[in-house]
């Protein structure tokens, strides 16, 4: 969604070569409703895009990214993420 918005987008072919490697913001929403809503869905499991590079495609389990098991980008994000709202939790 966040294309249309862009500066340059209204340039002939940048819309459509920004397709082959872009979902539509419906088809981009499906993961995160799969994993909220798919009675098969199990903790930890992660869902993206099924294409090319998992850039795009309806979504299917894959692997996470290295990152996401790295203990202190965790924390940092987790941290960030209390800052920028406000919100505390005690866990």
């Amino acid at each position: 969604e966040l294309m249309r918005h862009l500066p340059g987008t209204s340039l002939p072919g940048v819309m459509k070569l920004a397709g082959l490697v872009t979902n539509s913001p419906a088809v981009g929403g499906l993961a995160t409703l799969r994993a909220a809503t798919d009675p098969q869905v199990q903790g930890g499991q992660y869902y993206g895009p099924s294409g090319f590079n998992e850039m795009i495609g309806h979504p299917v389990l894959v692997d996470s990214n290295a990152k996401s098991h790295d203990t202190a980008v965790q924390q940092r994000l987790w941290t960030v993420s209390e800052e920028l709202t406000g919100v505390k939790y005690g866990i």
